[in-house]
């Protein structure tokens, strides 16, 4: 295919050809099977990519699907985005849906109150903030980790230097019960913690504030710690 400064599909396409555009926007239903590079994407009907994608800007307010890698300075999901290869982006932010079946690699990854992350595989970015959902198998690595959320997420591992979760009431929502959690996680490593309404069977930092509605099963601390009236810790070690 020949480089055009722009492509609409607004109709069922089947593309063939290695696709090189300024901007590409789909409004229909389109399969394309060979690379993708553009400036800009917009998906607004359905996009199934075939073969590595390579963008400054994608945003999905449809649904997508890429089979192989996804490169690209920014990525907004308001729809639906399921990434099974390598996802590199300097900033990510989700309102919608997003899926990542690869390693995911970037600057600022955001999930909004109405958002949902699922991650089979790490999650490395310099700073994440969740006011979603999240589940995940693997680890989130970050430099800071923010959760600020009424629902319920689940981590296998969260390596961070700067942890903090937060109970964050949001009206069209119930919010968890009694003796639910924000996050439960199997591991965590910090160096600073503030945390409430967290599950985790080890918890390794230098300094922390367990706050109302814990449950840490193996706490090892360095230097300062402040446990809340509501809050349990099974064994507690100092280093």
């Amino acid at each position: 295919m020949e480089s055009f400064n722009g492509i609409v599909i607004e109709d069922d396409q089947t593309v063939d050809q290695r696709v090189d555009v300024r901007n590409l926007q789909v409004y229909g239903n389109a399969v394309f099977w060979n690379e993708v590079e553009a400036d800009e994407i917009e998906i607004f009907g359905t996009a199934r990519f075939r073969d590595f994608v390579s963008c400054d800007r994608i945003e999905i307010n449809g649904e997508a699907v890429v089979l192989d890698s996804l490169l690209s300075e920014s990525v907004k999901v308001g729809g639906v985005l399921n990434v099974s290869g390598r996802f590199r982006s300097d900033v990510v932010v989700v309102d919608g849906m997003l899926s990542t079946h690869g390693k995911y690699n970037g600057t600022n990854l955001i999930v909004r109150s109405r958002g949902r992350l699922e991650a089979s595989r790490d999650i490395k970015a310099e700073k994440i903030i969740l006011n979603g959902v999240a589940y995940s198998g693997a680890a989130f690595k970050s430099e800071t980790v923010e959760i600020a959320s009424c629902e319920k997420s689940e981590v296998a591992r969260i390596v961070t230097t700067e942890f903090k979760v937060k109970y964050k009431p949001r009206g069209d929502v119930p919010g968890i019960q009694e003796g639910e959690y924000l996050l439960s996680a199997y591991h965590i490593d910090t160096l600073n913690a503030d945390i409430e309404y967290v599950a985790a069977d080890t918890l390794e930092c230098e300094n922390i504030r367990v706050g109302p509605g814990c449950h840490i099963g193996e706490l090892i601390y360095k230097n300062e710690i402040e446990i809340d009236d509501r809050a349990i810790v099974d064994r507690l070690y100092r280093i």
